[in-house]
């Protein structure tokens, strides 16, 4: 029989159980509370108006419909986030080349965090990425990332690519951070990768980054190797000079001065009427001494022959037209090149001719050019040279300085990844009126940006400031060389 007193025991047991149940309820709530707000900046506690799906949808609209400056406003807003998710979206949509303005903005955009996932992201597209021109945009931004080992190994990576202009960008960035300790290595490894292969300007690139990074020159891997060695075994490096080397290598040819170090070349020769007039020049002229130099290094060829203040031994001074001297110095680099090598000559005044094919047509962005329509490069056979010298010797000086038409036509020969512009005058029309020299430098940023071809400019002092300038900046624009002729 039940006591009076175990009704209130027990219910006073209920009690204690359900505070119990209450305080522990309590504590699991203000765990899961600071939990939350721990794991808050990556489970990504912000998102962009309307949600990703429609952030996404509205970018990829705006890039369509060539909105760009929606599709900017909208990159601002996902980086705003500062999630992993936004910066992925930024990667799959706004790095294709659309625009210059978007590209630069997504560029910058990226380069400027600092998170490793994000981080991640961008070396994982590099690496394993198909759009060669979203690779050339985020090699700039591995480039800022130097403290980074992962973005270091990356960049080091893109040299093995099988795109050309992705290993120039590669090339171009890893010169710029001057760091022989990070660099030395990995580009001896591809240079010995690469040796076994046909000569091409990713070969002498290579060659270019080891010297400027050394500060020494050697012919072939196995010098570079033993010399890298050495040095990190505190051994003293040799002195600085072309060693002997058990590899027989065939001589360059060069374009009044400047080496030809590439297998796929374009010649644009100016033929205007300007190239009529006469220089003094000796009849042997003798060339200024072969030096690697950095991005629009300018050599001054002296009439005497020599570079700089000194001055060669004159015994015959001549008269000679311009074009006659171009023409002289433009047969014997194509008698040299190796039959391997690819190459084209453009002339132009105020029209355009091409050696071997009809004009190409102008580019055009409602109308991109298709390869089979633009002229092609051809083998430096004998045959072929011989009959570009043939035609070559027919050119005769006309007309208007068009730099702008022949920059613009160049790039619509495929495969073009070197070119040699020889030009004595500013660009004017057909009517004698100027072109700015800022157009023609604008063709070739916005043409060249993923091209990256190199071009080289050589160019005749008298023909005064602007035109020097021009030649400079061109040259300095396009990590090339110029030559300014006297």
């Amino acid at each position: 029989m039940r006591t009076p007193h175990s009704i209130p025991v027990r219910f006073s047991s209920w009690k204690s159980a359900a505070g119990g149940i209450r305080l522990r309820a309590g504590v699991l709530a203000v765990l899961c509370l600071l939990l939350s707000t721990a794991l808050a900046p990556s489970l990504g506690a912000e998102e962009p108006e309307g949600g990703w799906k429609s952030a996404e949808n509205r970018l990829k609209k705006s890039i369509l419909a060539k909105n760009f400056e929606v599709a900017q406003g909208l990159v601002s807003e996902l980086a705003e986030t500062n999630e992993v998710r936004g910066y992925k979206l930024i990667l799959k949509y706004a790095l294709g080349g659309h625009s210059y303005e978007l590209d630069r903005l997504a560029g910058r955009t990226l380069a400027a965090v600092e998170s490793s996932n994000v981080r991640k992201e961008v070396c994982d597209e590099v690496a394993r990425g198909k759009n060669s021109k979203t690779k050339i945009i985020l090699l700039a931004v591995l480039r800022r990332w130097s403290d980074d080992a992962l973005a270091m190994k990356t960049l080091h990576g893109a040299l093995r690519s099988p795109r050309k202009e992705v290993v120039f960008a590669a090339l171009r960035w890893i010169r710029d951070l001057e760091n022989p300790e990070l660099s030395m290595k990995p580009l001896i490894d591809e240079l010995a990768r690469r040796e076994r292969k046909p000569q091409d300007r990713v070969y002498f690139d290579l060659q270019r980054a080891l010297e400027e990074l050394s500060g020494y020159k050697f012919k072939v891997s196995i010098d570079w190797r033993n010399f890298w060695k050495g040095r990190k075994g505190g051994k003293k490096p040799p002195p600085k000079k072309e060693t002997e080397s058990r590899t027989v290598l065939f001589k360059r040819p060069s374009f009044f001065s400047v080496t030809v170090d590439s297998d796929r070349v374009l010649f644009i020769i100016d033929v205007s009427d300007s190239m009529k007039i006469m220089d003094t020049v000796i009849q042997k002229p003798k060339r200024p001494p072969e030096e690697p130099g950095r991005k629009g290094r300018t050599v001054v060829v002296k009439p005497d022959g020599a570079s700089g203040s000194e001055k060669a031994p004159v015994d015959k001074l001549k008269r000679v037209a311009r074009i006659t001297r171009v023409k002289h110095e433009l047969l014997k680099t194509l008698a040299g090149l190796p039959t391997h090598v690819r190459f084209g000559i453009m002339d132009f005044n105020h029209q355009i001719g091409f050696f071997g094919s009809p004009p190409p047509p102008a580019p055009s962005l409602d109308k991109p050019i298709q390869h089979a329509q633009a002229p092609a490069l051809m083998f430096a056979s004998k045959s072929n040279k011989q009959k570009a010298a043939d035609w070559v010797r027919k050119l005769r000086p006309s007309g208007a300085t068009r730099t702008d038409l022949a920059m613009s036509r160049a790039f619509g020969i495929p495969d073009v990844d070197t070119i040699y512009l020889l030009t004595d005058g500013t660009p004017r029309d057909e009517k004698n009126q100027k072109i700015a020299p800022e157009l023609v430098l604008e063709i070739a940023k916005m043409q060249n940006r993923f091209r990256k071809a190199r071009i080289h400019t050589v160019g005749f002092a008298q023909a005064g400031f602007t035109m020097q300038k021009l030649c400079r900046d061109l040259a300095g624009q396009n990590d090339g060389k110029c030559v300014l002729l006297e």
